[in-house]
């Protein structure tokens, strides 16, 4: 008997650290692209990008006390982030007025933000398709 208990939790134990490491890469990465955006000038984007990572923690939370619908939520946040990356990069950024005062150059914007995107796009499509992180949500977690 222990040792079948034992076991699961080795089983276990792998998905719940899976879920783990997009989550909390998550937290740190969703603070530094609304900082990002203020650093280069884009305030209205960088706030706007403020509100949707505080949106992303109520399904978070909800994630970690085992409610599987929040997992396809913050799966479609995710994606909802990279569609709104995507247009931000094709309309807006080339209408930028580069003789605004930033923090940053202007210049490497698309390189991290398009970068950033793709990595959500690929975080979403784990939140919601991948078998590891649903079994992590149905057993509940910890983040830390």
């Amino acid at each position: 008997m222990l040792d079948a208990q034992r076991q699961r939790a080795a089983i276990l134990r792998d998905e719940v650290c899976f879920t783990r490491r997009i989550l909390i890469a998550h937290l740190i990465l969703g603070f530094l692209v609304a900082t990002l955006l203020a650093a280069h000038g884009v305030l209205l984007w960088a706030f706007g990008t403020g509100l949707w990572y505080l949106l992303t923690i109520i399904p978070l939370q909800g994630m970690m006390s085992a409610n599987a619908c929040c997992r396809h939520i913050l799966g479609t946040l995710f994606l909802s982030f990279t569609g709104s990356g995507i247009f931000f990069l094709t309309q807006i950024e080339p209408t930028l007025v580069n003789d605004r005062a930033s923090l940053i150059p202007s210049g490497i914007l698309p390189f991290w933000l398009g970068g950033l995107n793709l990595l959500y796009a690929l975080a979403g499509a784990c939140l919601i398709m991948h078998r590891k992180v649903k079994k992590a949500v149905s057993i509940g977690f910890s983040l830390w």
